[in-house]
């Protein structure tokens, strides 16, 4: 047997492996098809644009990290579940918290629509909603949850193992916290990698 048909089979024998091991976090190409499990995870920036009150307060803008699952529809839609996390720190003078390091969650769900394309390129809108948790590091302060909402617009690149994306989102919601109570309007960006699992 040649070096040249032993590679073909052992490249044969990895796609199939590969294909047939979704549990072990395989990643298989996918046709054209309507639907699949969607494993994704990211990384970006979360920036509040307003402060928390008049005097200035605000959170710091912060690197966040998280990922989710999605069920795809159909070939342009899909529905999405995601946790994002963040540390930030509250900076201002009309609270005096003994620690103003927080960790800070966002939960949310989504409904992704595709633009219909044959490109490689996949342009996309999604709009949903869920909560905000601000948990601050002062052991004395309650956690605060805040629903929101959030909208965006993304960009899929398909590859034959899976799809790159980035995307940016406002989320809008009322912080309930440290004595504030008013309407925020965050922004998100973030780059990430998605792997479908069809049926």
């Amino acid at each position: 047997m040649s070096q040249l048909s032993r590679a073909r089979i052992l490249a044969r024998l990895a796609a199939l492996a590969l294909c047939v091991l979704p549990a072990a976090g395989a990643l298989c190409p996918l046709p054209a098809q309507s639907g699949a499990l969607v494993v994704f995870g990211y990384g970006g920036r979360h920036t509040p644009l307003v402060d928390l009150s008049t005097a200035g307060d605000d959170f710091t803008a912060a690197f966040s990290y998280g990922g989710g699952l999605a069920l795809q529809l159909s070939q342009r839609s899909a529905i999405r579940a995601s946790v994002t996390r963040f540390r930030t720190r509250y900076r201002g003078t009309a609270a005096t918290p003994a620690d103003s390091s927080a960790t800070r969650y966002a939960i949310a769900a989504d409904l992704q629509i595709g633009w219909p394309t044959t490109s490689a390129l996949v342009p996309y809108v999604f709009v949903g909603g869920g909560g905000i948790i601000t948990d601050l590091d002062d052991p004395a302060l309650p956690k605060a949850t805040d629903a929101m909402g959030r909208f965006g617009v993304g960009m899929n690149r398909v590859s034959g193992l899976g799809a790159w994306f980035l995307e940016f989102a406002g989320i809008l919601y009322k912080y309930d916290g440290l004595g504030f109570d008013r309407f925020q309007f965050d922004v998100e960006g973030r780059l990430g990698f998605a792997v479908a699992i069809g049926w």
